[in-house]
């Protein structure tokens, strides 16, 4: 009947997927294209103190300099919006963003971030289900309605 039935069909762009030939977009530069790099927290749950970024916009090379004050409230998430794109006020785990730099080459975005100070004040994170439910805990979403 047909050679093709029943036989395995590969895939075009599968040996230069497997090879490292493909080119993906994060691959292309383009001419004036900037570097994004953010800062993550440090801290498990904290409440943001104070950031400067002062020195940070002051690297040559840098074109902005953003923390969770520059954005308006916006929140991002899967299923809930509950994620801040950057952390505005407090961190509620180990990698959250806190600022980001968008400057001209990845060297520059790196020390841009270097650059950055931030005063954390740390709080007991819930790691307890009971004590997360139980009367008087701390509130990590206090403003849910809105999201």
């Amino acid at each position: 009947m047909s050679d093709t039935i029943g036989a395995r069909v590969g895939r075009a762009e599968g040996p230069d997927k497997v090879t490292g030939r493909a080119i993906y977009p994060a691959d292309v530069k383009l001419d004036g294209t900037l570097v994004g790099k953010c800062l993550r927290s440090p801290h498990l749950y904290a409440r943001i103190v104070r950031i400067d970024t002062s020195r940070a916009v002051a690297v040559r090379g840098v074109q902005a300099v953003l923390t969770g004050a520059d954005i308006d409230n916006r929140h991002v998430g899967r299923m809930l919006r509950d994620l801040p794109i950057l952390a505005d006020g407090v961190v509620r785990f180990v990698g959250q963003k806190v600022a980001a730099v968008a400057a001209e080459s990845l060297e520059v975005a790196e020390a841009a971030l270097a650059e950055i100070q931030v005063e954390y004040e740390p709080m007991d994170p819930l790691l307890d289900v009971d004590a997360a439910v139980a009367d008087g805990a701390t509130v990590l979403h206090p403003e849910f309605d809105t999201y």
